[in-house]
């Protein structure tokens, strides 16, 4: 059993509004106690590795470490945060 949980709720728009929420929307799955992943259109957009308590690492869709965040909320924030 894993949790989806979206990173941006969806909201109304007006018809005819043009929004970007395609290209910086998350879906992140957590697969194991404190490992998270993050897709967006169904393709995998990085992970956060972290337990409470400790730092947590955030990885890029291309492997890269982004860096160390003193929360995995702190980590997922930063993911959205370069997706943007």
């Amino acid at each position: 059993m894993s949790l989806v949980i979206d990173s941006m709720p969806s909201a109304p728009t007006a018809p005819g509004s043009v929004t970007d929420s395609a290209t910086t929307h998350l879906r992140w799955q957590l697969v194991f106690d404190g490992v998270w992943l993050a897709r967006r259109d169904g393709r995998f957009a990085g992970m956060v590795q972290g337990l409470p308590g400790h730092p947590a690492k955030l990885t890029d869709a291309y492997g890269n470490v982004c860096g160390l965040y003193k929360t995995a909320d702190d980590a997922k924030s930063a993911l959205y945060a370069l997706s943007r």
